[in-house]
């Protein structure tokens, strides 16, 4: 019986140690002069580093032909491209415009808005579901639902409403002609 898929040599096995352990000792130093940010998933540019960034200490510790350095290199890229990206649109607002997704308007004033619904790929079940997770039983007690960047769905309450003052500046939003005369 071949066992190579098993093991195939001390120096292998030895390989492997170092390149996860360093890896992750490394990893950890970056995430620490990078911040806290680099570990969110704030935005759709969030998650594919902390993908990619896996995907790189997994071939570290796996494959022959990628070397320590290699993957050292590799994650301080997309972690310096990711610092980058964020200081950028952090601070210009046509950086904010080019990189980021704006929030979408899927329910309010007592309806749902389709076009957003299918542009964005929602359903009113998944809807329907963010609700009763948020704690809430009815949609008449909802006053806006709207789609995050990070792809998470906001329930504001109706109790909880006042102005709508973070909900005023999201494409598609629409004030009602009753507060539009306040």
């Amino acid at each position: 019986m071949d066992h190579s898929a098993f093991f195939e040599s001390w120096n292998s096995l030895f390989k492997v140690l170092v390149s996860t352990v360093s890896a992750y000792l490394i990893l950890i130093l970056y995430i620490r002069l990078a911040g806290k940010r680099s570990t969110s998933k704030m935005n759709n540019f969030d998650w594919i580093v902390t993908v990619a960034v896996g995907s790189v200490v997994a071939s570290m510790a796996v494959l022959k032909d990628v070397t320590v350095l290699d993957g050292i290199v590799a994650m301080a890229l997309l972690l310096g491209l990711q610092y980058l990206l964020t200081w950028s649109t952090s601070r210009w607002e046509w950086a904010q415009n080019l990189f980021l997704a704006p929030s979408s308007v899927l329910y309010a004033h007592g309806e749902f808005r389709r076009d957003e619904m299918r542009r964005n790929r929602i359903s009113d079940r998944e809807i329907l579901s963010a609700v009763r997770e948020s704690g809430v039983g009815s949609l008449e007690d909802v006053a806006v639902i709207t789609l995050e960047p990070d792809a998470n769905l906001s329930i504001i309450k109706a109790e909880h409403s006042g102005e709508l003052d973070t909900v005023k500046e999201v494409p598609g939003y629409e004030v009602p002609p009753d507060e539009d005369e306040g």
